[in-house]
């Protein structure tokens, strides 16, 4: 082999065969599909993220729900303020009384 161009394509086709021949044992064709009963890590993790997924339904339905009363309290508020008279609120004068000094004295 004398041919460069020859030995390149070798070489090419060595690499190629090489890693496609790596990608098949990496696959594990041989190897036999397990019939045992899946993991009970998974089963406990799907629980737990249907009961956390049912708590916030449940969260979502409370908080609309004060939402919306919070919203009719705010409605009936507004509505009972623009209908009130307005009335003028006054706070009582402060009256200024004036003591008499306050004087300590010790003697030993």
């Amino acid at each position: 082999m004398t041919s460069h161009v020859a030995r390149l394509y070798a070489l090419v086709a060595g690499v190629l065969a090489f890693f496609v021949i790596w990608a098949g044992v990496a696959a594990h064709p041989w190897a036999a599909k397990s019939t045992t009963a899946p993991d009970p890590r998974l089963i406990a993790l799907t629980a737990r993220q249907q009961r956390i997924h049912a708590e916030s339904v449940r969260a979502q339905q409370i908080v609309a729900r004060r939402w919306a009363t919070y919203r009719s309290e705010l409605a009936r508020r507004n509505n009972a303020a623009a209908n009130a008279p307005s009335v003028a609120v006054t706070a009582p004068a402060a009256r200024v009384v004036t003591l008499p000094p306050l004087v300590v004295t010790r003697v030993s």
